[in-house]
């Protein structure tokens, strides 16, 4: 009987934490998002998870003459949402997944490079939820 009463519980706190800690699975996101690359090669995923509102930075060199897709994959809740911004290697903004005047969240960025050098991109979440997601980086030639 103890024995029942015990396993029991373990199955709730096995629950629970898991519904917890179960939407910051970012190798779920990974997953769901990962097509929306197509025909363009992956390159690199960036992980974001936030307990308060801040920004994460991750630099990638890219090339002059590809293309570069950025998608923006996350929780999609209200007030939680994840903002991912393009800047040049001297911090100089190039575009955003978001536009404050708009108030529009935008799913990817394509880039075009005209400039081989390192890029960086912020990833910051709204409101002071924090939350998490994954940042996808692919690539494809000019021709």
């Amino acid at each position: 009987m103890m024995k029942k009463i015990w396993f029991i519980l373990w199955v709730l706190v096995a629950t629970a934490s898991q519904s917890a800690f179960g939407q910051c699975q970012t190798d779920e996101f990974l997953d769901n998002c990962a097509s929306r690359l197509e025909s363009f090669t992956f390159i690199k995923a960036f992980n974001t998870s936030m307990t308060k509102t801040g920004a994460e930075e991750f630099s990638y060199v890219f090339s002059k003459g590809s293309n570069y897709l950025i998608i923006v994959c996350d929780q999609n809740n209200a007030g939680e949402r994840m903002i991912v911004s393009l800047y040049d290697r001297n911090r100089k903004l190039i575009a955003s997944s978001y536009n404050p005047k708009t108030k529009t969240y935008y799913p990817d960025i394509l880039y075009p490079c005209t400039a081989t050098g390192v890029y960086y991109l912020e990833a910051k979440l709204e409101g002071a939820k924090g939350g998490c997601g994954v940042t996808i980086l692919g690539f494809m030639k000019s021709e």
